[in-house]
């Protein structure tokens, strides 16, 4: 359970990051992330790319849903040890993480810029499908027990 107890905290904090993303684009704010932070600094060039929307739709409001999906299938796998929750956690977390890992690339190849908040909230993606995982094995082991 200290997996999921972990997923549901991890994907909280990706909630939040995502939806400060999410708040600053709509409100034509830029990010706190400057020259303080660094090679992690270029979160204006990521943000002005062709690659922080998809159509109409920016890449940040996908990330306040996945972490929502997140969140709502790790905290009731915590509570009821659903399979279905469970599945719906790893599934999620594993289509999260290979989005996650894409934009990774796409910051390093195409846009040639870090921007620290988008790598923070991708770790909690990562994360997340860490945990799920994690939980998976530990459902998997104590239902071989039985």
């Amino acid at each position: 359970m200290r997996a999921a107890k972990f997923g549901a905290v991890i994907s909280a904090i990706g909630t939040v990051i995502a939806t400060y993303l999410l708040a600053i684009r709509y409100a034509g704010i830029p990010a706190i992330c400057g020259p303080a932070l660094g090679p992690f600094g270029g979160c204006a060039k990521v943000e002005a790319s062709i690659y922080s929307s998809i159509g109409p739709i920016p890449v940040a409001l996908v990330g306040v849903v996945g972490s929502l999906v997140l969140l709502a299938a790790s905290v009731h796998y915590l509570r009821t040890r659903s399979t279905i929750a469970l599945n719906v956690w790893v599934l999620a977390s594993i289509v999260g993480a290979a989005i996650e890992l894409v934009l990774i690339a796409i910051q390093a190849f195409a846009i040639g810029a870090w921007c620290g908040w988008c790598l923070l909230y991708g770790l909690t993606v990562l994360l997340s499908a860490g945990a799920a995982v994690t939980a998976a094995a530990q459902a998997e082991r104590d239902s071989a027990a039985r």
